[in-house]
């Protein structure tokens, strides 16, 4: 072949094509944020067909999956503090299947609360709670829900950072189990409620509660929409437009036309949620959350929103440094 032209020579055509690709994902998703608004009508009168969709959307082992026993559970003393006990526990919660945490346990035979804290993005339930020594953007978050005199317990999710040398790829794990109808956020929030299935069993667990910061505030906003016994929870840092941060693992087929976070949040309704946002996230854009709300308010023009609460705070991606989103929690699930 003779003809021959600098690689520049095609760039005008590229991006043209980039920007045509743009233009139709735009249409596509004003339209399907039409048919999300006519879809989600009737979202608090209709609950739990709703909530059903909502399972079928994410997948087995949420919808097509039976279970008539408790989780099996292996349980390891770990340390004795001043008035709680440190326990590792193993979850089997599907067939070959274990979720690991770490659980804080008051001391004392009388019923208390158990909160759920969910680390993000490369982390661990020992970063969280402080086992390593600092705990990072966390700001203490497990110590400071520890200290209201609640149970609480970490579980360790398909996140964890490089630095532990156990290799995974948790986009192609999503991308395989979406293949056979499944996702990993439909098997890790299916895991949580089996935990929560366990600790309701025993009689020093009143009631339940769920906090996490990033993809932890993600699982909490998840996990809290499908189980109805968690009776209060704090997002932080996640609440935002699928639209703007389409992560692949927090996208599914023609997910845009049905939930995003604020459909999602709905599903909480009448229970409690607390949804924090730094101005300086580095991550998402507060403003899209302010948006994201805008719109959840417009929802629940009939049922009002004292059961929700938004804050926007000074700070980054990171959770929130004001205890008082951790004290209404808390006071939230110690109300009977």
């Amino acid at each position: 072949m003779k003809y021959s032209e600098k690689e520049d020579v095609t760039k005008a055509y590229k991006e043209e094509y980039v920007k045509g690709l743009e233009y139709i994902i735009g249409n596509l998703q004003k339209s399907a944020e039409t048919v999300r608004g006519k879809y989600a009508e009737n979202i608090f009168s209709e609950q739990e067909k709703y909530r059903d969709d909502f399972k079928r959307m994410l997948g087995w082992p949420l919808v097509n999956h039976c279970v008539d026993d408790l989780p099996g559970v292996e349980m390891q003393l770990l340390a004795e503090e001043e008035g709680y006990e440190i326990y590792r526990m193993q979850f089997e919660f599907l067939e070959g299947l274990k979720m690991t945490g770490l659980f804080f346990k008051q001391m004392g035979e009388e019923q208390k609360p158990l909160v759920l804290a969910l680390h993000g993005g490369r982390g661990t339930p020992e970063v969280i709670s402080g086992v390593y020594g600092k705990t990072s953007n966390y700001n203490d978050m497990l110590q400071r829900v520890r200290k209201n005199d609640v149970h609480v317990f970490a579980p360790q999710l398909l996140l964890w950072s490089e630095v532990y040398n156990v290799e995974y790829d948790r986009k192609d794990i999503d991308a395989r189990l979406k293949r056979v109808g499944s996702s990993i956020t439909a098997i890790e929030v299916f895991g949580l409620t089996r935990i929560l299935d366990y600790f309701e069993q025993q009689k020093y667990v009143s009631s339940f509660g769920m906090v996490g910061l990033s993809y932890g505030g993600f699982y909490t906003l998840y996990t809290a929409a499908i189980d109805t016994r968690i009776k209060s929870a704090l997002s932080c840092s996640f609440f935002n437009k699928r639209d703007v941060v389409a992560w692949p693992d927090w996208t599914w087929f023609q997910s845009a036309e049905k939930f995003d976070d604020a459909e999602i949040a709905c599903l909480i309704y009448p229970r409690k949620l607390c949804i924090e946002m730094g101005d300086k996230d580095e991550l998402f854009d507060y403003q899209y959350s302010v948006e994201s709300f805008e719109k959840l308010k417009t929802m629940c023009e009939k049922v009002g929103t004292e059961w929700v609460d938004f804050t926007v705070f000074d700070g980054t991606h990171e959770f929130c440094w004001d205890d008082e989103p951790i004290q209404k929690l808390v006071n939230d699930i110690k109300t009977k």
